[in-house]
């Protein structure tokens, strides 16, 4: 059996890091604020707080899939080394990231044989970070990257995911809604909560009047979702709103036990698609 090669992309919201002490590489996903690009981890400002703050204040912004060159080139690094690869990267409902991989992995293997497997996060952000986690685990107990894929496409962990935007003006700027849907929502105080359904894609669940109400409705949802009795890690993410953060991660340990919760800030491409002030949670679904 081959050697197993792990690869995700920026979007996982690990740092490089992380990747690194997990012996995972990466492709960058790439975003653009005001129109100047940049890729996942190459923005100048490193702090996270202030690059939200400055990206609270941008005209536009938005966000470019991985090219298939960019997965190819990769691939073939791996598998000329005697790997078995097994990529896992952003929701083929938030992107055409995963069909270019897809196209990639099928034109290394009919030249290699089968090393490359492409699976489907079907959520973004630290949900792709738990199945990183969980597929380094995998190939650290023997398991092979078909196996690994066959376990985490199948299923994907099951992971409940939900997000809380906070600035409907800003999703106007990154083309998410209308400028006239903003207005309506910002003069009702509306505040949507979003989670990710079967084919990875974002839909609306509730609309609450007010953040108070959202943070409530968010708590009830978990507790009807999330499998609080899952040994698997919670993540909390948030685009500078840490006091949030953490009011979501006591009501956690409120009501569950030996749980790990990991409060962490989303990486600046999928910031860039939900905006400043956002909160997300990844959980296990029931």
């Amino acid at each position: 059996m081959n050697k197993v090669k792990i690869i995700t992309d920026s979007c996982s919201s690990l740092t490089q890091e992380e990747m690194k002490k997990l012996n995972v590489d990466y492709v960058q996903q790439s975003f653009s604020v005001n129109n100047q690009e940049f890729k996942g981890f190459e923005h100048p400002v490193k702090d996270a707080n202030q690059f939200y703050e400055e990206l609270q204040k941008c005209e536009t912004c938005s966000t470019s899939c991985i090219n298939t060159q960019t997965f190819a080139d990769i691939f073939e690094k791996y598998v000329k080394q005697g790997f078995d690869v097994f990529y896992i990267g952003l929701s083929s409902g938030l992107s055409c990231t995963y069909n270019n991989a897809l196209i990639a992995a099928e034109e290394i293997n009919q030249d290699n044989g089968k090393h490359v497997y492409v699976a489907d996060s079907l959520s973004g952000s630290f949900a792709i970070a738990k199945m990183v986690e969980k597929a380094v685990e995998l190939a650290n107990e023997g398991n092979s990257a078909e196996q690994i894929y066959n376990i985490l496409h199948e299923n994907g962990l099951k992971t409940y995911t939900m997000f809380i935007p906070s600035d409907l003006q800003f999703l106007t700027k990154s083309g998410r809604i209308s400028k006239l849907v903003a207005n309506i929502g910002t003069l009702l105080n509306l505040i949507p909560i979003l989670a990710a359904d079967s084919e990875g894609k974002l839909k609306i669940v509730a609309k609450c009047i007010g953040r108070k109400k959202a943070m409530k409705t968010l708590q009830n949802l978990i507790l009807q979702n999330a499998d609080l009795s899952s040994p698997e890690k919670i993540y909390i993410g948030h685009t500078n709103f840490e006091e949030d953060a953490k009011e979501v991660a006591e009501f956690f340990k409120q009501n569950t036990q030996n749980k790990e919760i990991v409060i962490g800030n989303i990486d600046y491409t999928m910031g860039c698609c939900c905006g400043p002030k956002t909160l997300a949670v990844f959980a296990t679904y029931k």
